[in-house]
């Protein structure tokens, strides 16, 4: 599975992208995109709009955004069901 983790790279989301990491583990891909890299944030904001994505941090999984990510904030719980 692919695991795509959406950032600003401020604390908040280094602490979801090290839990992203803690559950995925090796067993699946996972990309980080910061948008604030201003050589790739265009191209990053495309994408997050394309997946519906109003707020960082957020996680999508195989193209799909996590339903806790499109309302109330990263749940470690709802990833490792996705993975399942």
């Amino acid at each position: 599975m692919k695991v795509e983790v959406f950032t600003a790279g401020c604390k908040f989301c280094g602490d979801v992208e090290s839990k992203v990491a803690e559950i995925v583990g090796d067993k699946h891909e996972v990309i980080v995109y910061n948008l604030n890299d201003e050589s790739r944030s265009s191209e990053y904001y495309e994408l997050a709009k394309n997946y519906g994505i109003n707020s960082v941090p957020s996680v999508v999984v195989n193209g799909k955004l996590l339903t806790c990510c499109s309302r109330k904030g990263f749940d470690p719980g709802i990833l490792s069901q996705a993975l399942s």
